[in-house]
């Protein structure tokens, strides 16, 4: 049911629409989904992606998004009520909160690879919200998540500002540092250097060679329309043109690095002992 709100999240808050009302509708014909075409999953595997009324097809990201969301508050429940420590009230709060919050970073993920952007009608009230349910997360002091998400927003405010000092271009944005924020806010300032350090480590890892790999085809693709009438020092010629431009637009193209960013605050959200393990000085 969440992971089927966050679908609207996903739609309407970039837009600027309101997620209340109207209610659930197809965004072809506008007609509004009966109860039984809106059930989570089921309705979208029944109905095979599609309207019942115009026969548009939905796409299965929203299929996608209520399996992960689903999933994740699979793993936090058994993080914090079946494995965790303390009353059942406080596990149950912390499960509550964390896979609220990690359905929260799944929708910000898909907003930032759909626009580029972070909503601040997101992050803003959400930053604080999460300084103060920190103190349920059973950090060593109780102000760990207002230093964390302070520390979250500075550290890659100077980053991003100091990149655009040097290079005169755009690096990271704000958007980037009010997510750090988030989730230094809820798990403390004790999770940032590692989430950095995860993020950075699988941003390269995925994003360089879908970047390379997308340039190659481009280029490809354009060799084939040219045709294939040049002699070969033509073509070398064409290739070393092609290498550096390609290597050029690797250099200044824009890859979301929001999406890295959530998926390392989940990995500390569900492995935090294991992960912390690594760095010893921050506990």
């Amino acid at each position: 049911m969440w992971g089927s709100f966050y679908n609207v999240v996903i739609a309407r808050v970039p837009a600027g629409e309101s997620v209340v009302r109207p209610a659930s509708h197809c965004r072809s014909c506008k007609a509004e989904l009966r109860w039984f075409d809106n059930i989570p999953i089921l309705s979208y595997l029944l109905l095979r992606g599609r309207c019942r009324r115009c026969g548009a097809r939905y796409s299965p990201r929203y299929l996608l998004v209520e399996l992960v969301v689903a999933l994740i508050a699979l793993a936090v429940f058994k993080v914090t009520v079946i494995d965790g420590a303390g009353a059942p009230g406080l596990r149950l709060a912390r499960f509550a909160i964390l896979s609220l919050f990690g359905g929260l970073l799944v929708a910000i993920s898909m907003i930032d690879i759909d626009t580029m952007l972070i909503p601040n009608v997101i992050t803003y009230p959400a930053i604080p919200l999460c300084a103060v349910l920190a103190i349920w997360m059973g950090l060593p002091r109780w102000y760990d998540g207002a230093i964390g998400a302070a520390a979250g927003y500075l550290t890659i405010r100077l980053l991003a500002d100091g990149y655009r000092l040097v290079t005169g271009r755009t690096g990271m944005g704000y958007g980037d540092a009010k997510l750090l924020a988030m989730i230094g806010g809820l798990l403390g300032w004790q999770v940032l250097l590692p989430v950095l350090f995860l993020s950075s480590m699988q941003g390269s890892l995925v994003g360089i060679p879908l970047l390379i790999i997308a340039r190659r085809r481009a280029a490809a693709s354009e060799g084939e329309d040219e045709g294939e009438d040049k002699d070969q020092v033509e073509d070398q010629d064409q290739d070393q043109d092609q290498d550096d431009a390609d290597v050029d637009a690797l250099r200044y193209s824009r890859i979301p690095f929001g999406p890295y960013i959530a998926l390392a605050g989940l990995e500390l959200m569900l492995l935090r002992e294991t992960i912390m393990a690594f760095f010893p000085y921050l506990r």
